[in-house]
C-alpha cells in the first residue's frame, strides 16, 4: 500500500519536470530510501543505467533549451514536437518509476500472477495520470509563453526555478512521508485543474459558431473559414485577445491581425510569417498584392514612430527601464514587422538584441545614453525585418507589371 501511495503522490512531479524528478528518485534509490517492491532488490544494472539515461536526457535538454528559440525561428512547426516530446518523457518516466516501486525490475525469478496483474495495473494507471497531468501542465505553459514580454520580465525564469524546487521537495516527501505526500498532492492537482479549465474557457470564449455553416470561427475573423461568409469581427487587445468591442476600422483590424501573425481573413494563427505566408485553415494569403505589403509596412512605420518617445522615457530609468521598454515594445504594434521576418533575419535580430542588451545594460545608467537604448533596439529590429518585406513587394510589383510590346524592326 505504501508503494501505491508513493506512486500516486509522485504524479505531479513526473508530470511537470520528469528529468528532475527522475534524477532525485535515482539519488534516493542509491541512498536506499526508495526500495524496490515485490520483495526483491533491484537489478544491479538498473541504477547505473538509469543514471546514464537521465544524464543523456539532461544534456540533450540543456542543449535544446539554449537552441530551441533558434530552432523554432528556422522551423516553426518544431514547436509542436517540443511539447509532444515533453509529454512523452513525463509519461515514460512516471511509468518507469511506478514499475520500479511495484517490483517490475526486481531480480526475483518467480512472482505470483496476482502480483504481475497488480503491477501492470499500477504502472498503467501511473502512465495515464501522468499523461493527463503533463498535458494540462503543457497547455498552461503554452498560455504563459504566449504572453508577450514574459521572457523579458523574468516570469518564466521564476516559474522554472520554483517548479524545480517544488519537484525536488515533492520527491523527497514521497520518499520519507508517502501518506503526507498523498494528502499534499490533492490541492496541487486541484490547482492545475482549475488553471487548465480557466485557460480552456478563455480559449472557447474566443470562438463562435458561424451562423451560416456552424463552423468554429475566431471572433476576430472577417470571414468564416468554412463558407467564407463575412462577419462583424471583434477587436483585439494589446496581447492579441479578443474584446467585446467590434472592430470599427477594417484596415486597422487587418493590420492588428497581421501584427499578431494571424490570418487576415479567418484570424487563425499563421504557421510562419513572411511575404509568402498562407493560412492553412482558409487558404488566404497574408499579403495578396504588393500594395498590401506596402500598406502593412506603412502602418508599422507609423506605429514605431508613435512609440519611440515613450520607449525613450521608459528606457531612461536605469536597469528596470530596459526590461520594461522591451515589454512595451513587444506588446505594442510597433513590433509588427518582426512577426513576418524571414528566419535568417529573425536569427540576426535575436543576436543583435542579445548583444545590445549586454553592451548597453552598463551604459544605461549614464544620463541620456540609457534613454536611447530601447529605441535603438526597436529600430534595429524593425529595419532588419522590414527589408525582406520591402524587397518582396518590389519583386511582386515587377513581376505583375505589364510588358510593353516592342514594335517589329523595319525591314
Amino acid at each position: 500500500m505504501g508503494s501505491i501511495l508513493t506512486i500516486l503522490a509522485a504524479v505531479p512531479y513526473f508530470g511537470s519536470r520528469p528529468l528532475v524528478a527522475s534524477s532525485v528518485a535515482v539519488l534516493f534509490v542509491a541512498l536506499g530510501s526508495f526500495e524496490a517492491g515485490a520483495g526483491g532488490g533491484s537489478s544491479p544494472y538498473f541504477t547505473p543505467l538509469a543514471k546514464g539515461v537521465i544524464a543523456t536526457l539532461f544534456a540533450v535538454s540543456l542543449v535544446q533549451r539554449f537552441a530551441w528559440d533558434h530552432v523554432e525561428a528556422v522551423w516553426p512547426r518544431s514547436s509542436s514536437w517540443r511539447w509532444h516530446s515533453a509529454v512523452a518523457t513525463a509519461t515514460v518516466s512516471g511509468m518507469v518509476f511506478a514499475g520500479y516501486r511495484v517490483g517490475a525490475f526486481a531480480s526475483s525469478a518467480e512472482r505470483p500472477t496476482s502480483a504481475l496483474l497488480l503491477g501492470g495495473l499500477v504502472v498503467g494507471a501511473m502512465g495515464a495520470l501522468t499523461l493527463a497531468f503533463a498535458r494540462a501542465r503543457t497547455r498552461i505553459r503554452q498560455g504563459l509563453e504566449a504572453i508577450p514580454g514574459a521572457d523579458e520580465l523574468g516570469v518564466l525564469l521564476v516559474l522554472d526555478a520554483g517548479e524545480m524546487l517544488f519537484v525536488m521537495g515533492g520527491i523527497a516527501l514521497c520518499a520519507f512521508a508517502p501518506t503526507a505526500a498523498t494528502i499534499a498532492v490533492l490541492p496541487i492537482i486541484g490547482l492545475v485543474t482549475w488553471a487548465w479549465r480557466i485557460l480552456r474557457a478563455r480559449e472557447e470564449s474566443e470562438r463562435i459558431a458561424c451562423p451560416a455553416c456552424a463552423t468554429s470561427t475566431h471572433r476576430a475573423a472577417l470571414s468564416c473559414p468554412g463558407c467564407g461568409a463575412p462577419r462583424d469581427p471583434s477587436a483585439l487587445d494589446m496581447i492579441g485577445r479578443t474584446t467585446r468591442a467590434s472592430a470599427a476600422d477594417t484596415q486597422a483590424h487587418v493590420f492588428a491581425l497581421l501584427a499578431r501573425c494571424r490570418c487576415r481573413a479567418c484570424a487563425e494563427p499563421l504557421e510562419a510569417g513572411g511575404p509568402d505566408a498562407c493560412c492553412a485553415r482558409c487558404g488566404a494569403r497574408a499579403f495578396p498584392s504588393p500594395d498590401d505589403i506596402r500598406m502593412f509596412l506603412g502602418a508599422a512605420d507609423r506605429a514605431l514612430l508613435r512609440i519611440l518617445l515613450l520607449l525613450a522615457l521608459i528606457g531612461a530609468v536605469p536597469i528596470i527601464g530596459l526590461v520594461a521598454g522591451l515589454c512595451v515594445l513587444r506588446l505594442s504594434s510597433a513590433n509588427a514587422v518582426a512577426a513576418h521576418g524571414r528566419w535568417k533575419h529573425r536569427l540576426v535580430a535575436r543576436a543583435v538584441r542579445a548583444s545590445l542588451l549586454l553592451a548597453f545594460s552598463l551604459l544605461q545608467v549614464l544620463p541620456f545614453v540609457g534613454a536611447a537604448v530601447v529605441p535603438l533596439i526597436a529600430m534595429a529590429s524593425h529595419l532588419s525585418n522590414r527589408r525582406p518585406l520591402q524587397r518582396a513587394a518590389a519583386a511582386l510589383a515587377a513581376g505583375a507589371a505589364p510588358v510593353e510590346s516592342v514594335p517589329p524592326a523595319p525591314t
